[in-house]
Parts: C-alpha cells; sequence; structure tokens
C-alpha cells in the first residue's frame, strides 16, 4: 500500500492545566501521543491520530490545536455527551512536573469500539510508523482489537511503543508485565525509561534492563536515563548515546514524547540505532526550553544544534524519504 502518512499515533489528547505560580493555571492541550506528534511535525512529519475526542467545553481548543499541528483527524472522531480527559502539571524546583489526571469516562476510551477494526487497520497500513504507549492499554475498551490491529500490519508499518507508565491506572502492574511479552514479537522499537523499569521490575542496572527485555523478545531496546547516556539494544548490539548538557530547562514535561518522535524521525531517514538515539536525545533536549508538552518552541535548526555535537558527521536537516 501506498503511505499516505510518516505517523500515526494511538491515544488520548487531555486539556492540560499548568501551574504556573501564585495559585495559577494555564490551559493548554497535551497527552503524549499529541506531544509526539506536534514534535513528529516540527521535525517534517506527516502525522495522524487514532482516538476519540469529547464533547465538551474543551472539544473547541482541543480541536483548534490539533488543526494547528496539521494532525489528521479522519480516525478521531467526536463522541456527543462524553467528556475530555484533564490533567494538571506542578513543577518542582528543578523543572521535573508532577501530574494529576481526571480522566475516567472520557471519550478516548472509547476509541476502538466507536469505529470499525477494519478502516483502523487500513488507516495503520497507510502509514510508515504507529506510536503507542501503555496509556491506551490501561484506557481503552476492547483492548484485543488493538492486538488483531498489530499482528494486522505487522511487517508493513514500523511499530514503536513507549512503555510511559502511569502507575494510577494499573490495579495490578502484572497486567502490563504480561501484555509485554504479547507486545515483545510484534514491535520494531521499545522505549522505556529507566523509572518505568523501575516500576515493573525494582532496581537493576541497564544492562541487566536490556537483556532481560530482549530475552523477552524485544529486538530494539531504547533506555532513556534522563541526563545520563541513553542505552541501546539493537540486534543484540549494545551501546550508549550520550545526552546533550543543557542549562536553560523551563519543562521537561513532553521531553520523551519528543525523544520518540526524533528516534522515530531518524528511523524514516534510514539513520542506524546510533543516530537514531541521539536524534531522540537531540529533540528531548531541544523541547526543553518552552513550557508545556508540546514542544511548542522546537525547530529543526535547534535539534540540529544539540545533535551535532553527538554525531560528528552527516545531518538530519533532510526531508524524510518514502
Amino acid at each position: 500500500m501506498e503511505k499516505q502518512l510518516d505517523l500515526i499515533g494511538i491515544g488520548e489528547c487531555l486539556a492540560e492545566f499548568s501551574n504556573i505560580g501564585n495559585d495559577q493555571y494555564q490551559i493548554g492541550y497535551s497527552g503524549d501521543v499529541l506531544n509526539a506528534l506536534a514534535a513528529a511535525g516540527r521535525l517534517g512529519l506527516s502525522t495522524g491520530l487514532i482516538s476519540a475526542i469529547g464533547d465538551d467545553p474543551f472539544t473547541a481548543g482541543l480541536c483548534e490545536i490539533l488543526d494547528a499541528e496539521h494532525i489528521d483527524l479522519s480516525h478521531a472522531p467526536i463522541l456527543e455527551g462524553k467528556p475530555n480527559g484533564i490533567y494538571f502539571i506542578s513543577l518542582d524546583a528543578m523543572g521535573i512536573p508532577s501530574f494529576h489526571f481526571l480522566r475516567k469516562n472520557s471519550a478516548a476510551r472509547e476509541m476502538f469500539t466507536c469505529q470499525p477494526l477494519d478502516s483502523l487497520i487500513e488507516y495503520v497500513r497507510s502509514a510508515r510508523a504507529l506510536l503507542f504507549s501503555s496509556i491506551p492499554l490501561a484506557v481503552i475498551e476492547e483492548r484485543e482489537k488493538l492486538f488483531e490491529l498489530l499482528r494486522a500490519v505487522k511487517g508493513e508499518t514500523i511499530l514503536a511503543f513507549d512503555l510511559n507508565i502511569r502507575r494510577v491506572l494499573w490495579n495490578d502492574i502484572g497486567e502490563l508485565i504480561g501484555l509485554l511479552d504479547l507486545l515483545a514479537p510484534l514491535l520494531d522499537v521499545l522505549f522505556i525509561t529507566n523509572q518505568d523499569d523501575t516500576i515493573l521490575f525494582g532496581s537493576r542496572s541497564g544492562a541487566e534492563a536490556l537483556a532481560d527485555y530482549a530475552r523477552r523478545g524485544f529486538r530494539q531496546i531504547v533506555l532513556r536515563r534522563g541526563g545520563l547516556p541513553t542505552l541501546v539494544s539493537s540486534d543484540g548490539e549494545n551501546f550508549e548515546v550520550p545526552v546533550p548538557h543543557v542549562t536553560n530547562i523551563i519543562d521537561t514535561t513532553g521531553a520523551g514524547d519528543a525523544f520518540d518522535a526524533g528516534y522515530i524521525a531518524a528511523m524514516l531517514r534510514h539513520h542506524p540505532s546510533y543516530e537514531c538515539a541521539a536524534m531522540g536525545n537531540a529533540t528531548a533536549s531541544a523541547s526543553l526550553g518552552s513550557r508545556g508538552g508540546r514542544a511548542i518552541g522546537l525547530t529543526i535548526d535547534l535539534v540540529e544544534k544539540h545533535y551535532r555535537p553527538l554525531v560528528k558527521w552527516g545531518t538530519f536537516h533532510v526531508p524524510a524519504r518514502r
């Protein structure tokens, strides 16, 4: 099938309230999938969304943002009478965010029940890559339809999964561990953080984590560790990729989502995995200078500024090749 889009994301978009001090909040729109698709768009990728959008006072603003980010919404219907999810962000003195979510009964839970599965499969087949996280795994109704989709498109579309664990969404973390074993043979790349890994398996070294995920059947594993070098295991080869030093950090919200966008953008340009991780690190670093999760200040030139010291040859400043 001819590819119409570079990247499709599956997930929930939310109204975002950021604490800007003095008990005041700034409203925006975010969510891991929206953050990643927005960053991917700033890197030159065409994007689309599988979701369901609520019908409430936040709908107009959310749809305006999605339209401004040039995200295709042909498979993200508005569900009458359903709310959008909401979350609140507070930052500590180091700019590290904490979150509080209100998403019970949100429209996005019905994204796989309100539209035909065959249509969703064909939509994903029209894209070069698909990104999703454990959040839709936790919240969607009829989860098995997502697995049916993944099995149907495997080998035709790059499948990328970011653990991005929200502990409150899982009554039994063992359920998520079991889902990982089902996902392993389907995925092309797994994104995790050391915090995610600790939630699942307790304290262990990065090398131990990579070895365990490889044993479970994941072929390409990317372990982000904040300011420490990113660890990558790709087809049995393990290596470290340095992280740019950033001094002007305004907000770390969405940095991991920006990383995913950079990594996938480099994959679609046929860069080797080391350069993909370097591009992920550079994109995440470039996202830290703006408030909110959508990396509104991110540009290719800024990403290149962070990328060049990590990879001292070549350039990223080219369009995605189809």
